[in-house]
């Protein structure tokens, strides 16, 4: 009877493991994983930007009422290929901004990306980044920051293969990308960025504030809150 209760137990266990694992582990594969970072001569995707400032004027209560708010939309559009430093294929990719859909888009600046077998790299204002790892895996953690000046930054996967409605676009399967999420009695510092297939990035968010812990709750001081959210790609 001993005996056979271990075995019992043995496969019970078994099984709760095997459920608990994620379909990550089986759907996730390097072609379907590169594209969720579309680079393609051609391809464009239009954001709708949202910034909010806190500067650091506020009243003699610590209340945050010096607040600047800024909308606007920037256009990305891969528009050519070459082969950079490392002998790699990159492409260019111009970025454009315009205050209202009824403006003309003026130039803004110029970045880069490319694809490599365990990795998906942009240059942003001359810094590169890590953007995701591959293969996806809810596991793994890896330095975004890996190649630029900036502090050692773990990223991370979260809610994998989950589908999302972003400003009325439904994607069947999206992924998080947690690149920071820290916060403490003085600082809140939360920055993430969301993926779909053959969109590429469909939501940014990056917010970097300073606080003060008072009876009632945090309250921010200064700082900035921004946020990137797809408005239409070529599908």
């Amino acid at each position: 009877m001993n005996t056979m209760y271990k075995w019992i137990c043995v496969l019970f266990i078994g099984a709760i493991l095997f459920s608990c694992k994620k379909d990550v582990y089986l759907t996730s594969n390097l072609s379907s994983d590169q594209s969720y970072f579309p680079l393609k001569k051609g391809f464009w995707i239009e954001y709708e930007v949202d910034s909010v400032i806190h500067l650091d004027l506020d009243d003699r209560f610590l209340m945050d009422t010096s607040i600047v708010t800024f909308h606007f939309f920037i256009r990305e559009e891969v528009d050519s290929t070459f082969i950079d430093a490392t002998g790699e294929q990159a492409f260019s990719i111009g970025r454009y901004r315009r205050l209202l859909d009824s403006l003309p888009w003026s130039f803004m600046s110029r970045w880069t990306a490319k694809l490599k077998p365990a990795a998906a790299e942009r240059v942003e204002e001359n810094q590169r980044f890590v953007k995701l790892s591959f293969p996806f895996n809810d596991r793994k953690t890896w330095n975004g920051n890996a190649y630029n000046s900036y502090e050692v930054e773990d990223y991370m996967y979260d809610d994998l293969f989950e589908s999302s409605t972003i400003n009325t676009l439904h994607f069947d399967s999206t992924i998080t990308v947690v690149q920071n999420d820290f916060i403490s009695n003085i600082n809140r510092i939360y920055k993430i960025e969301k993926y779909a297939p053959r969109a590429g990035m469909v939501y940014k968010q990056l917010d970097s504030l300073k606080t003060i812990l008072t009876p009632t709750g945090f309250l921010i001081l200064n700082g900035f809150e921004y946020s990137l959210t797809v408005k239409d790609y070529q599908r």
